[in-house]
């Protein structure tokens, strides 16, 4: 086990490839997979709630964001930082598809507007706060530096909207739970990631985050089927 510091990236040679870490690219490709199945098959059984339609995008946007970051890991060899940009880029809204996936069902019109706000122009200054460490810092040599503004989204946005308002709703409705018990499960991958807790050169601090994140999202699809099914008429009314 290593803390605080990364181990070698693994990198290997195959067809006259020089390919980076294989680990990164197999954990992040199998959450992206996951992902993608979740997505559809929520489309499938789509019930045309507002509800539904932010999570079926979070599912399909997170698991694109996570397809692209797996061929970073894989050819950082030859596009370096420049192939990480596209899963920072889309790590962003993925966020607020979740917060305005539980924001639709806050019964106040009032407050729904106010937050809908909120979370639009939080996605904005965390776009604004990003470029910004983009063009003045060197994140060639510290790439970390450009992902922290995305961890910190993540982490207060989850807490914010899936934490706080899945463990409000689920003292009126218990299938919320589910949804509640993902975000702790997922949570702590951010801090994983960013205090470096690596337990293995073939299954780092990528590897453990993102297996903590395919099984949160595993129980945000749980969640999310359950309230479904014993709550239509809370859907269709709040949405």
């Amino acid at each position: 086990m290593l803390i605080g510091q990364d181990y070698n990236k693994i990198e290997v040679e195959l067809f006259g490839w020089f390919i980076q870490e294989p680990n990164a690219f197999i954990t992040d490709f199998i959450m992206a997979l996951i992902s993608l199945i979740l997505g559809f098959i929520l489309l499938r059984n789509y019930l045309n709630t507002e509800f539904e339609t932010w999570w079926i995008s979070f599912f399909v946007l997170f698991g694109i964001s996570s397809l692209c970051a797996a061929f970073g890991h894989l050819f950082f060899h030859y596009w370096g930082i420049a192939g990480k940009f596209p899963n920072w880029i889309t790590g962003i809204p993925i966020i607020y598809f979740i917060e305005r996936a539980m924001i639709t069902l806050i019964p106040e019109r009032s407050k729904k507007n106010r937050y809908r706000l909120l979370a639009l122009y939080k996605m904005i200054l965390v776009y604004t706060i990003f470029g910004w460490i983009c063009l003045t810092f060197p994140i060639k040599e510290k790439p970390q530096i450009a992902f922290l503004p995305i961890a910190l989204n993540t982490i207060f946005g989850v807490i914010i909207s899936a934490g706080i308002l899945s463990y409000q709703f689920s003292k009126k409705e218990q299938a919320f739970k589910t949804i509640f018990l993902g975000v702790i499960i997922m949570l702590p991958s951010a801090f994983v990631f960013l205090l470096k807790i690596n337990l293995h050169p073939w299954f780092d601090k990528n590897d453990l985050s993102h297996a903590l994140l395919t099984i949160g999202i595993v129980f945000f699809y749980f969640g999310i089927e359950k309230v479904k099914r014993k709550s239509i008429q809370f859907l269709n009314g709040a949405c």
